[in-house]
């Protein structure tokens, strides 16, 4: 692997801390005690959108905010069943997973926003990146609820601030601070002899601040499938911990310490055939994930600050099955990858006037698998910047961004963004934005060398894919024939790149809260999966990456609130999509797209009324949701979820999606959770997920059917007040 220079990667640092210096030397004048601007606030303030914090109601991008307290009131242990929730979010399975036909799928449920695959969507924990994507889905089951303070999602390109994996848009789930002495403790039970214990401690005593937290999940999977030999998903145990320190080191300078942990133990037993007779195999999987975190909060006057991070985080996977009748090994695999990301960023307010934010750091990732051509590494410099200006009286906010990325093995690539927001009244908000995103390969799309011993296929990353087709030719692994001299030297791929457009209008009036978007995105170079002209000698197909050309998704969103009396409150919400590729219109636009009727085996042109578009996404998606509350601590949820039908696999030939058969019915989830308090230390509640008892074993194995739980909560000691020194 080649990399920048130490003499280039010393200049860049050079140059980047003196811009920083000659920004902040107007802070040193002010001597006084500082506090930061936004305390006392009593509007809700979100930090994703900015990369600082801002008052939800003057950011000039699409932002939802998940609470802690809606979080509760749901009742799941599952992030994704709470991001499914939200308008315009579909959790969905990987292509290569459902392709599995039912059989157990490793690669897990990622998030789908505006169209867009679950890798362009960035998933930050407390602002840093999750690591340990399969086939680019990131598994949410690795993170607890009981510990979240708010999620803050932000659609749209936002690699302008987060870099490469944020065409789509931002998920940052933000966890608890330390807080006044407070102890609590969960009980979960569900269906499926799903057990769950939480354990939660916090205190502050003076100037130091702690939080603790310890979750275990476990539970027996569930089947789908009685006809498939094991579970659709298999038993597994994990357990959850995070430890937060604060100190104040000054009356200017505080200090932030986070760890945490996560560690996981799956059962995997599936049937297989070996050596063209059914068998079974069995054995387990193991995951952790570990990261360490710290960050110096500088206040260099009233008005800025200057951070200092440091992140390390390393995720692990080892997976294996042996032979029931023999204990030989069938198969086994091993995953290793880290990444450690210092960063120092700047922060300049005018009060009423202009903010500013500026940063760089670097990003340097190590993988070990043995799905990969050996120990890999990458490395990437970045510095963004992004500037707010308040005008007329503060009715009009404009912003004005960009950020700059240098990978070891691509150019200097520039990521600028522009945004407005407009309140002519208190009840009216405009905005308007428009970014520009990219993705650069990642090291499955380089390096990646998988072979399914289950099923038999194989897929390579481009950097591997001329040396090991020589190799599977040279073994006997390739069919007979096989012309493998055009993947010698293969060309490497192209950063896939994008841009975005958002407009909407948000209305208040009283008990009524309206909103309204329109957004289209176009991305270009789009880094595919296809098939080789040959196969490997047992006939199944030899997969490998691409870049196919460009595809757009557009589309309109609604979201309505409404508060129908003292305690009830309705509010819902409305996606419409359309994702399509644009060199399948052309052909069809130019009578070079078919398709074959598989009762009369008559072929006919393809018309775009025809076309449905890409794979996997829904035209229609909606949710409406029900809150009942009351004085005396007693509350009911009820939320209805539709995904609209959509494209599941191609079967006629044109590797497009073109009539019913190649399309899943849309479908319902309906989910209800009660909760009673009682005295001030106990809360009780009941609820179910999926009362109308959906399942899709082959498209959806991610959704298990009815389930039932109970949730016991416990403030074993309430919060009390401190006096600071």
């Amino acid at each position: 692997m080649k990399f920048c220079s130490t003499k280039h990667m010393k200049k860049t640092h050079y140059f980047f801390t003196i811009a920083l210096v000659l920004l902040q030397l107007q802070g040193f004048a002010q001597t006084r005690v500082f506090k930061d601007t936004l305390d006392g606030s009593s509007e809700t303030v979100v930090v994703t959108a900015n990369r600082s914090e801002r008052k939800m109601g003057n950011v000039a991008v699409p932002v939802i905010l998940i609470s802690k307290k809606t979080i509760s009131q749901t009742g799941s242990l599952r992030i994704q069943d709470i991001l499914q929730e939200q308008t315009g979010i579909v959790i969905v399975n990987s292509a290569l997973g459902t392709s599995l036909n039912g059989y157990p799928n490793p690669f897990g449920q990622g998030v789908q926003m505006l169209g867009l695959d679950p890798a362009y969507t960035a998933i930050l924990l407390d602002g840093e990146p999750l690591i340990g994507r399969n086939a680019g889905i990131l598994k949410l089951g690795r993170l607890a609820t009981g510990n979240i303070k708010q999620v803050e999602i932000v659609k749209g390109p936002s690699s302008s601030l987060y870099g490469s994996e944020a065409m789509a848009g931002v998920i940052n789930i933000l966890t608890d601070q330390p807080s006044k002495e407070n102890i609590g403790f969960q009980l979960h039970r569900a269906s499926n002899n799903t057990w769950g214990t939480t354990l939660s401690y916090a205190n502050r005593i003076h100037k130091t601040g702690i939080q603790f937290f310890l979750n275990r999940l476990s539970t027996d999977g569930y089947d789908l499938d009685p006809n498939i030999y094991g579970k659709t998903v298999d038993p597994y145990r994990d357990w959850n911990g995070q430890l937060k320190i604060t100190q104040e080191l000054s009356s200017k300078l505080q200090l932030l310490i986070s760890l945490r942990n996560y560690d996981a133990k799956q059962d995997n037993n599936y049937q297989i055939f070996y050596q063209n007779l059914p068998a079974i195999a069995s054995g387990y999987t193991t995951e952790t994930d570990r990261s360490a975190f710290a960050q110096f909060k500088w206040l260099l006057s009233p008005n800025s600050k200057l951070y200092f991070r440091g992140f390390y985080d390393r995720y692990t996977n080892q997976s294996f099955v042996n032979l029931d009748k023999t204990g030989l090994r069938f198969d086994e695999t091993s995953f290793d990858q880290s990444v450690f990301k210092p960063e120092i960023q700047y922060e300049k307010n005018r009060p009423g006037k202009s903010q500013y934010v500026a940063g760089f750091g670097s990003n340097i990732e190590m993988i070990d698998a043995s799905r990969y051509a050996g120990k890999q590494n990458l490395a990437t410099l970045y510095a963004f910047t992004q500037k707010e200006w308040y005008l007329l009286s503060q009715k009009l906010t404009l912003i004005a961004g960009a950020r700059v990325d240098k990978r070891t093995d691509f150019d200097l690539h520039l990521s600028p963004r522009l945004a407005l927001a407009y309140k002519p009244n208190g009840h009216w908000k405009f905005t308007a934005s428009a970014g520009w995103g990219f993705k650069a390969p990642d090291f499955r799309h380089m390096y990646l060398n998988f072979y399914n011993a289950q099923i038999g296929y194989s897929l390579l990353g481009t950097a591997t894919l001329g040396q090991e087709l020589t190799k599977l030719q040279q073994q006997g692994l390739l069919q007979t024939g096989a012309d493998i001299s055009a993947y010698a030297n293969a060309t490497g791929l192209k950063p896939e790149t994008s841009f975005g457009m958002h407009v909407g209008a948000k209305y208040t009036s009283g008990r009524l809260v309206a909103e309204w978007g329109l957004f289209r995105n176009n991305i270009s170079n789009l880094i595919d999966v296809y098939a080789l002209p040959f196969t490997r000698s047992n006939g199944l197909p030899i997969y490998s990456y691409r870049n196919v050309g460009q595809v757009f998704t557009q589309g309109a969103e609604m979201d309505l609130s409404y508060q129908l009396s003292k305690h009830v409150k309705l509010s819902g919400g409305y996606q419409f999509l359309l994702a399509k590729d644009k060199q399948v219109l052309e052909n069809i636009d130019n009578g070079m797209l078919y398709k074959r009727d598989p009762i009369s085996l008559q072929s006919s042109l393809v018309s775009r009324q025809d076309y449905v578009g890409l794979a996997n996404r829904s035209k229609h998606s909606l949710n409406a949701k029900i809150l009942y509350e009351t004085a005396t601590g007693f509350d009911a949820y009820f939320r209805a979820v539709y995904r609209g039908a959509f494209g599941f696999m191609d079967k006629n030939g044109n590797n497009i999606i073109d009539n019913d058969a190649e399309m899943t019915p849309g479908y319902w989830m309906l989910n209800l959770a009660a909760s009673k308090t009682i005295g001030s230390k106990i809360r009780v509640q009941i609820g179910a997920e999926n009362l109308l008892d959906y399942t899709n074993p082959v498209q959806l194995s991610n959704i298990p059917g009815r389930t039932y739980f109970i949730n016991l909560n416990l403030n074993i000691i309430q919060p009390t007040k401190h006096k600071l020194p």
